[in-house]
């Protein structure tokens, strides 16, 4: 029985986190003896849209660490500084509504090969409501009532009633 390069981190592959806040996306990992080529480990965004292209976020290759997804630039560093010793792990710093997307952790040291996928969704606090009113306020026109907000997610749905002091009416 041989055994290879393991992912040990698999236990959680869905985030959600608050804009401004700081995550980790795990990626623990073990070598074996069989595992005898250059450890590469690569961090990719894949894009919601498949018209878009993957990025490569970060990448570890002979003992060096190369940043390349500039959306991310100056935010988003490997955990552990010396990947090498297990801890793949990615930390982003203040979320952005644009880091939500699906990413991937790949380990590479020949001939083994692993990878992981983790959805992280970046929640947004809605701004302020903006309620209007459109048409003629006379009995027997019509008017429409409006309400939206700019920014939220998940995106905000309303819920209209019509209320006469305490009642609630049809």
């Amino acid at each position: 029985l041989t055994r290879s390069l393991t992912i040990t981190s698999a236990d959680q592959s869905v985030f959600e986190k608050a804009q401004g806040e700081n995550i980790t996306l795990p990626c623990t990992f073990e070598l074996s003896e069989e595992d005898e080529g250059p450890l590469d480990i690569e961090w990719v965004l894949i894009p919601s849209d498949s018209q878009k292209k993957e990025q490569i976020i970060i990448m570890y290759a002979v003992d060096k660490i190369y940043h390349f997804y500039s959306p991310l630039a100056g935010r988003v560093e490997f955990t552990d500084l010396d990947p090498k010793s297990g801890d793949g792990s990615l930390d982003i710093v203040n979320l952005k509504a644009a880091d939500t997307g699906t990413y991937q952790c790949q380990v590479k040291k020949a001939p083994g090969i692993q990878s992981i996928k983790i959805q992280l969704t970046v929640l947004v606090k809605p701004a302020r409501t903006k309620c209007s009113i459109e048409g003629s306020q006379e009995i027997g026109k019509d008017v429409t009532l409006k309400c939206v907000s700019q920014e939220g997610s998940p995106l905000l749905s309303y819920d209209w009633r019509r209320v006469s002091g305490t009642h609630q009416l049809p």
